[in-house]
């Protein structure tokens, strides 16, 4: 029988501030790692820097850390080639040898450097690494990528954003590792003054975070700097996995996730040239967006009246939304008296002018279909839940004020899915839902990070349940939640949203720089205060590089790893 690969990782958080930027400081910060780490990582310090023809001798003071230490050692600088800048990570083995570098393949606004070409993976005793840096983080698409090459460790090297959102970037991990099953290792920075928000009024910037982390497969930090600078150290079995209760569907990680068993051809728009999908003149771009949400025992059954949805959808009708979304059921069109009622949800929708979607249903020779009537009741739209066996295209369609797409309860742990619906420029995703994830905290977490990811309104229908955390919730483009149902409350929540309301960004330089000072508020104040622009989506998609997202859309070795046996 193989040993277990058990690993001790540590991960660095230094401080942040012109003292502290220089190798003598890291290089401190290095020797407190404890003895016993087998893999050591750093931050990105874009304020150190080596000359791509003379590497070896540039980076010889960390490659004989590494070989003094025995330990693989992650770090992340400036490289200089020639006329071309790159952000550059580099793995040291525990001889001082480079295992390999990553180029940084993606840039935003303030990145402004030459990119890289690749995404890869590197070996090492214990397993296969995969590095990102800065600005990567917000792109899901690298994580699939790597994870597809075999990395079950994928480092994150950060420096401090001009103002950054934490609270997006713990759905956001919490989803990067759920969704490729590694563990993160994030090193970050922190400040010396206490931890305190951003304002972008007051053109104070906040304190760096801290928090560099070991997460583990599922998103749990397993160990944290917290809001400070340190060392935090875990020593995590690669290995280690539940037992399995369910041979037909495997779900082996600490936390109940739904695997994927579709082909994954649906995902081929993730790797191919992008443009901005064209979109019809709306009559308006406003939308009063609600969820009804009512108790699991009056799920809507074949040869049952669901007496309760309808009078939900009634209930609703006094709010006048533009746009109802109700839960996965469990009936069929083909029974005649799914069919009758059926017909009384699209008389509905006309009598209230309102698009009513419903999940649940089967059709179309599929198990649970989403079923979206629009305003004068006519069946518009048809979205077979994925993950089970996959299809070919995913879809979405258009109302008279956006356009909108639909994932189905596990659908929300396929990675990707909801990427390739604000590809075809879903700007509202619906998730009818019979219970998906672990818990009602972690699975709206995900729906945060599917909200962060693609700057898109998300909402999804849950039923009453005994976990108090398992609510409907409307979640806007930052991934807050605006609305959420009471515990076992038979109800209707709604937010009422503006579509041409961008989400806001931050970049570039503002020209007028609040003063440092040493003491009192202006201790917060950098000189560095971006500006605040509109359309992180755009900016976002544009920045993307599907010609190196070849692999998403096929299955092979890593992925059927999940899967079960034939």
């Amino acid at each position: 029988m193989a040993l277990a690969r058990v690993v001790t990782i540590a991960t660095i958080c230094l401080l942040n501030g012109q003292e502290y930027e220089n190798r003598d400081y890291v290089l401190t910060q290095l020797v407190q790692c404890p003895p016993q780490a087998q893999l050591i990582v750093l931050p990105h310090m874009p304020f150190l820097s080596f000359e791509t023809a003379t590497a070896e001798a540039d980076l010889k003071p960390f490659a004989d850390f590494a070989g003094e230490r025995q330990a693989y050692l992650a770090l992340s600088m400036t490289e200089q080639d020639g006329d071309d800048t790159y952000f550059t990570a580099v793995l040291f083995d525990p001889s001082g040898e480079i295992v390999g570098r990553y180029r940084k393949a993606h840039a935003l606004a303030d990145d402004s450097i030459s990119l890289g070409d690749e995404l890869p993976v590197f070996d090492t005793a214990f397993g296969r690494i995969g590095m990102t840096i800065g600005t990567d983080f917000y792109f899901p698409e690298v994580y699939e990528v790597l994870r597809m090459k075999g990395a079950e460790i994928i480092t994150w090297h950060h420096y401090p954003e001009g103002l950054r959102d934490h609270s997006g970037w713990e759905a956001l991990l919490t989803a990067r590792c759920a969704d490729s099953h590694v563990h993160i290792v994030a090193a970050m920075y922190a400040d010396e003054h206490t931890y305190l928000t951003h304002s972008y009024a007051g053109k104070r910037q906040g304190a760096a975070l801290g928090r560099s982390m070991v997460l583990n497969r599922v998103g749990t930090p397993v160990a944290d700097t917290g809001y400070e600078d340190g060392i935090a150290v875990a020593t995590v079995n690669l290995d280690k996995r539940k037992k399995n209760f369910a041979p037909r569907f495997p779900r082996t990680e600490n936390v109940f996730l739904v695997i994927s068993l579709g082909d994954r051809k649906a995902l081929a728009p993730i790797a191919e040239p992008y443009s901005p999908p064209t979109l019809p003149t709306y009559e308006k771009r406003t939308c009063r967006l609600a969820v009804g949400h009512f108790d699991r025992s009056e799920i809507w059954r074949d040869g049952k009246v669901p007496e309760t949805m309808l009078r939900t959808i009634d209930m609703a009708a006094a709010i006048k939304p533009d746009l109802l979304l109700l839960s996965e059921q469990s009936c069929n069109a083909a029974d005649e008296t799914t069919g009758r009622v059926m017909e009384m949800v699209a008389e509905k929708a006309a009598a209230m002018n309102c698009y009513i979607a419903i999940g649940g249903i089967a059709n179309y020779g599929q198990s649970s279909v989403c079923h979206v009537w629009d305003r004068t009741g006519k069946l518009i739209y048809g979205q077979p839940i994925y993950w089970p066996k996959g299809f070919e295209k995913l879809e979405v369609f258009d109302t008279d004020f956006g356009r909108v797409g639909s994932h189905t309860c596990g659908d929300l742990y396929t990675q990707l899915f909801d990427r390739v619906l604000a590809l075809k420029g879903a700007e509202i995703i619906l998730d009818p839902s019979q219970r998906s994830g672990p818990d009602g905290r972690y699975n709206e977490t995900m729906l945060r990070a599917r909200a962060v990811d693609n700057a898109a309104w998300v909402a999804c229908a849950h039923w009453t349940t005994s976990d108090p955390s398992l609510r409907s919730v409307i979640v806007d483009p930052y991934g807050q939640v605006v609305a959420a149902s009471g515990f076992n409350r038979e109800q209707v929540i709604y937010y009422d949203i503006d579509l041409d309301e961008k989400r806001v960004y931050y970049s570039g330089l503002l020209e007028a720089q609040a003063e440092h000072t040493e003491e009192g508020m202006g201790v917060y104040a950098f000189g560095t205060m971006p500006e605040q622009q509109t359309g992180w989506r755009e900016a976002l998609f544009a920045a993307r590089r599907p010609e190196l997202y070849g692999i998403i859309p096929t299955v092979n070795e890593v992925i059927m790893r999940y899967r079960p046996e034939e």
